[in-house]
């Protein structure tokens, strides 16, 4: 089966111009760079456009793809950090605008159902800020180092940086992030994979 071929393969014959190949890794991968977007972003919709972006930014920097270890999961899931970045500045934007509107006449009370998923929201919210709040590149290790669990040695890969830059930033995001999170029911453990709405992708 074609579909059984690996990254590196697939990827030459993208390049080549066989869409089949480029639809094989999407469909690989859609479900893995899904969960990553929802992680920082705690929103499906926003997750969801955030797939669709990163593929064509895969397409529009095809010459500088990094496949590491066999795999283009590290480089997919650093573009998604970026792209994420930008789609919640562009979020926020949209949230103060929204704000600055008067409130609706004759508003119903929320029932207690979306009061609770209201709460883990919010809970979902407080972690991605936490990790907003990283600079740019501890970010994108604690992307793939706690998220996507991949070893340091791989993430160094991926972001072309010696090991020990690795170890540093990822030693200093989690204490900011411990420093972040204390006195919530939020620990560092909550970043490890999850499955949010993972059918939502298709």
């Amino acid at each position: 089966m074609r579909e059984n071929e690996s990254d590196a393969a697939l990827w030459l014959e993208a390049m080549s111009g066989t869409e089949w190949a480029f639809v094989t890794i999407f469909d690989r991968y859609r479900v893995r760079v899904f969960r990553a977007a929802y992680r920082r972003t705690a929103d499906v919709s926003q997750s969801e456009e955030a797939v669709a972006i990163v593929f064509l930014e895969v397409w529009r920097l095809r010459k500088r793809v990094r496949i590491v270890d066999g795999s283009l999961l590290p480089w997919l899931i650093a573009v998604t950090t970026r792209v994420t970045s930008n789609l919640s500045r562009s979020q926020r934007r949209y949230a103060r605008m929204i704000a600055q509107l008067p409130p609706a006449l004759d508003q119903e009370d929320p029932s207690d159902d979306v009061g609770e998923r209201l709460d883990g929201q919010k809970r979902s919210r407080a972690l991605a800020d936490a990790i907003a709040s990283l600079a740019p590149g501890d970010r994108l290790v604690v992307e793939l180092c706690l998220m996507e669990e991949l070893s340091m040695a791989d993430a160094a890969a991926a972001l072309d940086l010696p090991l020990g830059t690795v170890k540093s930033r990822l030693h200093r995001a989690r204490r900011q992030l411990r420093t972040k999170l204390e006195g919530s029911d939020i620990s560092i453990q909550s970043l490890a994979p999850n499955n949010p709405e993972e059918g939502s992708t298709g």
